[in-house]
């Protein structure tokens, strides 16, 4: 018997490239949030000058910011191969930080008047986004290796050279 499924076939051997691809725009995105909020400055001289200031909590975000870029990227190598568990379950966790991520800092910033509204929401807006993409790349992975699995099951049970 014959096996005529050539696009879940192709998988085993082409790389995951789309929610690769999204998982690297996500990180892009994060450093760009992150970027707009914390060197923010209005430019103007003296003492009203607006601008975020380094403390603890600017400190903390801007190390988690780099802990998840790290585990971002691991994240995109590992779904590029089509791992169930990070296609499953890393990037919807990534996705969920990143989500938690828009209520932290961004609100932190504009509440201590270093950002204004208008910045706090491009902000917000650029961790969505981030979550979006890492959702968007979950999905995907997760329908490409469900997909992949199965043929793989099928192949097992008619023998490797069924294709």
């Amino acid at each position: 018997m014959k096996i005529v499924n050539i696009k879940a076939d192709k998988m085993r051997y082409q790389k995951n490239t789309s929610a690769y691809g999204l998982v690297l725009l996500s990180i892009v995105t994060s450093l760009v949030a992150l970027f707009t909020m914390i060197n923010y400055d209005t430019f103007s001289s003296g003492e009203g000058s607006m601008r975020v200031a380094p403390d603890l909590r600017v400190g903390l975000e801007i190390a988690l910011a780099i802990v998840l870029m790290l585990t971002t990227f691991m994240a995109a190598e590992k779904v590029k191969y089509y791992d169930p568990k990070w296609s499953l379950i890393g990037l919807f966790v990534l996705a969920g930080v990143n989500f938690l991520r828009i209520f932290n800092l961004p609100v932190y910033a504009f509440n201590k008047g270093w950002i204004p509204a208008a910045t706090m929401s491009i902000v917000m807006i650029e961790f969505a986004v981030t979550a979006g993409l890492l959702v968007l790349a979950g999905i995907l992975s997760t329908r490409k290796v469900i997909i992949l699995h199965k043929h793989m099951k099928e192949l097992d049970a008619h023998g490797n050279d069924a294709v």
